[in-house]
């Protein structure tokens, strides 16, 4: 399925409990326990899956733990709210954090990632224009770095098509993420049966949580330069 450029997540939402193959009410936050000043965006995913638990039991409690996996999208509990902002997210090593307006449904996305290489830069910037495709673009790189089985491949699409007997089908391309507009998109994503295929800042990525193909197999691997990130008998932190 391709989710939509739309002020909406119920695509996202689709997608979600289509990938994991289920899905609770449990999984999200009380509506009547969260924030007010929540813009829409940010309301409607914690009320769909700010609970949504991955089995690993390395969160905090009530954690939306399928969002924690390369990033991490706060609990409610941790919000952080500092007059008009609300800090929500922030990087695997806790390098930048993203904001958004309190009280603002059409909030743009900030982010202070640039003070990591501009030493002259102060504050945050607006990194994205509408919260909804910021949501989609981190939830969709959370699922894929949360597969049992993760890759990092050479080469391009084409490349990788030819190692399926399914067609890649598109979920969500041109993503905009945490880099400035006009650095243009870093984020597309496509699905093949059970694996999904994330174009991350131009590398490939591919994430499973069944076994990859049988014809995928160590020679394979080695030959199309397909490297293990992560598996189920081998962890390695994802940190790039």
């Amino acid at each position: 399925m391709l989710l939509k450029d739309t002020d909406q997540l119920d695509d996202l939402k689709e997608f979600l409990i289509n990938c994991y193959g289920r899905y609770q009410s449990s999984y999200g936050v009380p509506v009547d326990e969260l924030p007010a000043y929540l813009p829409k965006a940010l309301h409607d995913l914690y009320a769909f899956a700010g609970r949504w638990k991955d089995g690993s039991g390395d969160h905090l409690e009530n954690s939306p733990e399928i969002f924690q996996q390369q990033d991490c999208l706060y609990s409610v509990d941790r919000l952080k709210k500092d007059a008009d902002k609300i800090t929500f997210l922030e990087e695997n090593q806790a390098n930048w954090t993203c904001q958004v307006e309190a009280g603002n449904n059409d909030s743009p996305v900030y982010c202070d990632e640039h003070l990591l290489w501009d030493d002259n830069a102060e504050g945050y910037l607006i990194v994205n224009d509408s919260l909804f495709h910021f949501l989609k673009s981190f939830c969709l790189q959370e699922v894929v770095v949360g597969c049992k089985h993760l890759y990092i491949i050479e080469g391009k699409l084409d490349n990788i098509q030819m190692l399926f007997d399914k067609p890649i089908e598109d979920v969500w391309l041109n993503g905009y993420y945490i880099s400035p507009k006009e650095e243009g998109p870093t984020h597309t994503f496509y699905r093949c049966g059970d694996v999904l295929v994330m174009e991350r800042y131009g590398d490939f990525w591919l994430g499973s949580n069944c076994d990859l193909p049988a014809a995928l197999n160590e020679d394979t691997l080695s030959s199309i330069k397909l490297r293990k990130i992560k598996s189920v008998t081998n962890v390695e932190q994802v940190n790039e």
